[in-house]
């Protein structure tokens, strides 16, 4: 596996801690509505858990629940997870923890990472 750049290092990720990236977090461009069904067609299996890994404040996983029976959405920041659970569902299970560390309850029928899995330990997370 190739070395990660020097800028997708998982001390940069702790900037997602920031109250200030999390406060303007909502500035980034929204999913496509098309995203979600997209996503939903493609978790296969019964039942449909989908694992969101690296959640940020949770837009793929509250656009993702009302298509699947459960989405398990991780984040290592508490700071976005604590901006989630804001807007409860009660089809999402936040998880405040490293996808690498993260307490998971497979199997998954889908697996996401939004825009984050350049953050993650890839030695670790995927395998």
């Amino acid at each position: 596996m190739e070395a990660k750049p020097k800028g997708w290092a998982s001390e940069y990720a702790a900037w997602f801690d920031e109250a200030s990236l999390v406060e303007r977090y909502h500035l980034r461009p929204p999913y496509p509505p098309e995203t979600f069904e997209l996503l939903a067609s493609l978790a296969v299996g019964s039942p449909r858990v989908v694992l969101d890994a690296g959640c940020g404040p949770g837009d793929l996983a509250r656009g993702l629940a009302p298509h699947v029976d459960r989405v398990d959405a991780v984040d290592r920041s508490a700071a976005m997870i604590a901006r989630a659970q804001a807007l409860p569902d009660e089809r999402i299970r936040w998880i405040h923890a490293a996808i690498e560390e993260a307490a998971l309850e497979p199997p998954y029928a889908l697996i996401v990472a939004g825009d984050s899995i350049h953050w993650f330990d890839w030695r670790t997370a995927i395998r």
